[in-house]
């Protein structure tokens, strides 16, 4: 099988791999941003409920990522090494022990919506709102458990494109039942933040079909339906390995963003509008880069797993060079128009002159991500996952917390003083963990054991 491997390695670029994933990840922000959309016409109070109650959905999504981040990782190692009959194997342990854990957080979502949404300090009909895109949203989570599971089996085998495929017609889905059940076009009942949240439900179902179909058609060697039951424990501990660490890392970001966005709730509802608007517009800047980075690591995965660390080193530094440039341009570009873009979701003058500010203080701050997100992905690609983990919980919490609600409430910047925070977060880690991949402590990380490496599938 090490032939066949090698071959694949020469022929996957990062253009190759990234162009798809960036499409995908375009359209899973668009699904997002359409709900935003199409109910800002209706008011910006269900925004700001849609706003509050996706920021815990995604902090949810992050903890399936606990696996999802390691699977895509290992196998990659894995068909680098030329161990591609675990493969199969390996993607189902990793599929049931997602599938029940995203049972029991949709469970969570159903019955204790209204605990959870204490959190935040927002008005009743906001509540009421969050609450019943919550329950409806967050109950079928279970399915987005199974989708980051299967993707990144697909992407590590580079079929990129299959998954960007299911990511358009998911959008499309959710466009056209939007629009059918939020505005009740062609006879169907008006349901508004209601109908948002069964349009989301009807495509994560049918992309989710779909993904399912395409995973039992890319991986070489067939699942069997006996692998769901028959753990490979060695292999999921090294998922685990990744994972953990990886999806600890996001959770802290999560954490730190969700209180921040608490003291944005303070602020009063024009200041969490604005917020919310502009952390929509505001992925659009980053996904070329987010995209960059994704590619990369199954690049590095990959060459690490066959034994060539130096031409992975290079990779990176090459894929650094092109995602900061890409994203510097496209920031220049919305700078430009940053009052026209608000104006596409709002006519409310203050939140569009907060948000505008927003935008233009996002020329040092989205670079910084974009940076760290690269980086960070090539360390975990290497199995390096516990430096990125330190450096989250130290400055997130030691200067992004802190300086947020110094700048934010205490000195009365309001919003801008919380994105200030933001950027001072991101370039200080983006340092850190730059220096950590040119001083090449990552080489000596081990994921995958010598017995993984050579022993025969089980």
């Amino acid at each position: 099988m090490a032939p066949s491997t090698t071959k694949t390695l020469k022929t996957m670029t990062v253009f190759a791999i990234t162009w798809p994933i960036f499409i995908e990840i375009l359209f899973h922000i668009l699904m997002g941003t359409v709900d935003t959309f199409m109910l800002s016409h209706i008011s910006d109070e269900v925004v700001s409920a849609v706003g509050i109650s996706r920021q815990l959905i995604e902090f949810s999504i992050i903890l399936f990522n606990l696996l999802g981040l390691g699977v895509g990782v290992v196998i990659s190692q894995l068909i680098g090494a030329g161990r591609v009959q675990d493969v199969s194997q390996t993607a189902a342990s990793a599929l049931t022990f997602n599938l029940i854990f995203g049972l029991l957080i949709s469970l969570i979502f159903i019955t204790s919506r209204d605990t959870l949404l204490s959190f935040y300090d927002v008005p009743q009909n906001v509540h009421n709102d969050a609450a019943l895109y919550m329950m409806l949203v967050g109950g079928s989570l279970f399915l987005e458990a199974l989708m980051l599971t299967a993707g990144p089996v697909i992407r590590s085998h580079g079929y990129t494109r299959d998954t960007m495929f299911i990511g358009i017609g998911m959008n499309i889905l959710h466009l056209i039942g939007n629009s059918l059940l939020i505005f009740g076009w062609l006879g169907f009942p008006q349901l508004g933040i209601m109908g948002a949240a069964i349009s989301t439900i009807i495509s994560r179902i049918i992309a989710c079909i779909g993904i399912f179909i395409l995973l039992y058609k890319r991986v070489g060697e067939p699942i069997h339906f006996r692998y769901y039951f028959t753990m490979k424990w060695q292999e999921l501990t090294a998922i685990l390995k990744i994972g953990i660490p990886s999806g600890l890392e996001w959770l802290s970001y999560h954490i730190s963003n969700m209180l921040i966005t608490r003291f944005v709730t303070f602020m009063g509802l024009t200041a969490v509008t604005a917020h919310v608007y502009s952390n929509t517009i505001v992925y659009f800047f980053m996904i070329f880069g987010m995209a960059i980075g994704e590619g990369t690591e199954i690049i590095v995965a990959r060459l690490i797993g066959s034994g060539q660390k130096e031409k992975a080193y290079r990779q990176l530094l090459s894929s650094l060079k092109w995602a900061m440039g890409i994203t510097t341009g496209t920031l220049v570009v919305g700078i430009m128009f940053r009052t026209q873009v608000f104006d596409f979701f709002t006519d409310d003058p203050d939140v569009i002159a907060i948000g505008a500010s927003i935008l233009l203080l996002c020329i040092l701050l989205e670079p910084g991500r974009v940076f760290n997100h690269v980086v960070i992905n090539s360390l975990r690609a290497a199995g390096d996952v516990q430096f990125p983990l330190m450096m989250a919980i130290i400055f997130m919490w030691g200067i992004k917390v802190p300086l947020a609600y110094f700048l934010g409430i205490h000195q009365g910047y309001g919003v801008l003083g919380v994105w200030i925070a933001h950027a001072a977060d991101e370039w200080v880690r983006g340092v850190f963990h730059y220096f950590r991949w040119k001083g090449r402590k990552w080489q000596q990380k081990s994921l995958l054991s010598p017995q993984m490496l050579d022993a025969d599938s089980a």
